[in-house]
């Protein structure tokens, strides 16, 4: 595949599009906080992208899957109180709105629909896209290779013909397991937001 003509774009959304990591942050260090746990950056940095039950467990060992669950309910509610602060990352929003109307599009993310809609709605941008695969649409979210599968079968394209563009490991593993072709991290651009 050459990276100019794919046979369609596959756009993770939490630090790709939009970086929503700062405001997560503030979220989970506030109700962290009441375990008496300081999110420090080190901490961040090895679980920001882990999935829920992990995530809380790392700072509340024994907190059971209803716990997680409730406080995932009171910091997606937060976060779509804050929604207004995310900030968008205009360089990948850029290669989307190019690609618009001649390249079918997907965002492929491990969030939630009810809060990665909202989150597109408020950076302008859910109209560029075919499809918004999201966790509730699989079993099993990144790293496994699942919503990449979901997304370019939605699409019905090979996906070792599409490119890819995440912000974490975990991304990566997910879309290099699905067979997609080409993956950019968008870490590695060196572009401002």
């Amino acid at each position: 595949m050459h990276p100019d003509d794919p046979d369609a774009l596959l756009f993770d959304c939490d630090g790709t599009l939009v970086d929503t990591l700062g405001v997560h942050r503030a979220i989970w260090s506030e109700i962290f906080a009441r375990y008496d746990f300081a999110v420090t950056d080190q901490w961040w940095d090895e679980y920001a992208h882990v999935a829920l039950v992990p995530f809380v467990r790392a700072v509340v060992p024994d907190a059971s899957v209803e716990l997680c669950e409730a406080l995932n309910v009171e910091g997606m509610d937060r976060y779509l109180e804050v929604i207004h602060l995310v900030d968008p990352i205009h360089h990948v929003i850029d290669l989307a709105r190019a690609a618009h109307g001649s390249v079918p599009m997907a965002v492929v993310t491990g969030g939630y629909r009810d809060v990665i809609i909202p989150t597109l709605d408020a950076a302008g941008i859910t109209h560029l896209f075919d499809h918004v695969v999201t966790a509730d649409d699989v079993i099993h979210s990144k790293p496994a290779p699942d919503l990449y599968a979901r997304a370019t079968s939605l699409l019905g394209v090979d996906p070792a013909r599409c490119i890819a563009y995440e912000d974490s490991e975990i991304g990566i593993a997910s879309a290099l397991g699905a067979g997609v072709g080409t993956i950019v991290d968008i870490r590695l651009l060196g572009l401002p937001g």
